[in-house]
């Protein structure tokens, strides 16, 4: 008996099972290796910001409702930055856990502590409050889970010295990398969040301005208006209105990848769905919020580019994905699994470079790209049944501000991070 396996497909089953295979290919083309060489150009001009020559007033506003777990890790990264001229805030959102009294052990050493009365009033308005009171120049905004490296603060700065930059995005990278569950996350971060961030910041734009590590002019936050109550995605709320605002304007915003932050992702499936159910189902808010804010040219490179490039890859990407995934599957129940383990190690190939490559730019550990396999199976059609979930609460009405548990499992692997150099290997 003899087996032969024919080059090319014959059966119309097989042509179907091919075709798939070349848009999937197609697909991954245009994405993943249209932004790869964009972020290779943007490693080689980037420009190497000097130290600051003058050292504004920086305000830091951490906003904290039960987060007893990590706060004190955050404190004492910011009080350890290099850059000293600091103001940092924590304005306390009604938390019911040991966190006031933790603040309050930090006061001496020039934290404050602004209470805002239990119940909870919203991470808006614990933001806004924060505004009210700051008296810096530069307002840096940061989540209390997450911890900053030694120089986060000055890079930021640094790159606000010329006057037209008015909003910086830092680079955010996962701390607790303690699991297959959450080392996938911080890849994820690496190249599909941050080789994209290079990318755009070609064209002086950013998707969002991260609420981990986000730095606006104070002057030009108060002009766009305050953090609204209406979406459950604040931080791209805001970056549209500030994108919205800058119309025109040559400079504006830029993304900063060596000022960086860790913050503590999900550890449990659960936690990830109520996460990203609130990502997705809050950047879904924000399109339909800013739905009259479309692709004209006046508009600037924002509408041109990156609305579309949102309307991609939060509606049509997905369902694509999922389309070609079930009926890849079925076709290959019905005519035998050979096109399709031909076309995972294709795609598994194609997505462990990209990976590679991204670990190279950011300087991160390599041993991570192995992990690359699942954005081809698994994880990516993970995310898209919970952008379709997100979805279906909006239609519902019952989409609302949630975060996941914390675990306070990210202490030493951060604190390995910022006290030590970040090497590739």
């Amino acid at each position: 008996m003899s087996f032969e396996l024919s080059v090319f497909p014959t059966s119309g089953f097989e042509l179907v099972l091919f075709w798939l295979l070349v848009i999937g290919l197609a697909t991954i083309l245009i994405s993943d290796f249209t932004f790869i060489p964009l972020a290779l150009i943007h490693d080689r001009l980037q420009e190497n910001y000097p130290d600051p020559v003058e050292y504004p007033l920086v305000t830091v506003i951490v906003p904290a409702h039960n987060e007893e777990q990590n706060i004190g890790n955050l404190l004492n990264t910011l009080l350890d930055q290099s850059y000293s001229n600091l103001e940092i805030l924590v304005v306390n959102d009604g938390s019911t856990d040991n966190t006031t009294q933790i603040v309050r052990d930090y006061r001496r050493r020039g934290v404050q502590l602004l209470d805002l009365p239990p119940p909870n009033s919203g991470k808006h308005a614990a933001l806004n409050y924060g505004l009210t009171i700051a008296n810096g120049e530069i307002i840096v905004f940061m989540d209390a889970d997450g911890l900053v490296e030694h120089t986060c603060i000055t890079r930021m700065v640094a790159a606000m010295q010329s006057p037209h930059v008015y909003a910086v995005a830092g680079n955010v990278k996962v701390a607790n990398r303690v699991s297959l569950f959450t080392k996938v996350q911080a890849l994820e971060y690496i190249r599909d969040i941050n080789v994209p961030r290079r990318a755009f910041d070609l064209l002086d734009i950013s998707i969002v301005i991260p609420g981990p590590l986000g730095a606006f002019r104070k002057s030009y936050l108060r002009t766009v208006g305050s953090y609204d109550p209406d979406t459950v995605a604040e931080d791209f709320d805001t970056t549209i209105k500030v994108h919205k605002a800058r119309d025109g304007m040559l400079v504006g915003v830029r993304n900063v990848t060596d000022a960086v932050a860790y913050t503590e992702a999900p550890e449990r499936f659960r936690d990830l769905i109520k996460q990203r159910k609130r990502w997705y189902g809050g950047m879904t808010q924000t399109v339909i919020k800013h739905s009259r804010y479309r692709f004209a040219a006046a508009q600037g490179t924002y509408g041109t580019v990156a609305v579309p490039y949102i309307y991609l890859t939060l509606f049509a990407v997905p369902l694509l994905e999922l389309v070609m995934t079930s009926i890849g599957l079925c076709l290959a129940v019905l005519t035998g699994f050979v096109w399709y383990v031909v076309a995972f190690i294709i795609y598994s190939l194609l997505e462990t470079l990209t990976s590679l490559l991204a670990l190279r730019l950011d300087k991160e550990d390599l041993r991570l790209m192995i992990y690359s396999p699942l954005f081809v199976f698994g994880y990516r059609q993970f995310l898209d049944l919970v952008r379709i979930y997100a979805f279906y609460e909006i239609l519902r009405g019952r989409m609302k501000w949630s975060r996941s548990e914390r675990y306070g499992s990210m202490q030493e692997k951060a604190k390995t991070a910022i006290t030590q150099p970040r090497t590739n290997g």
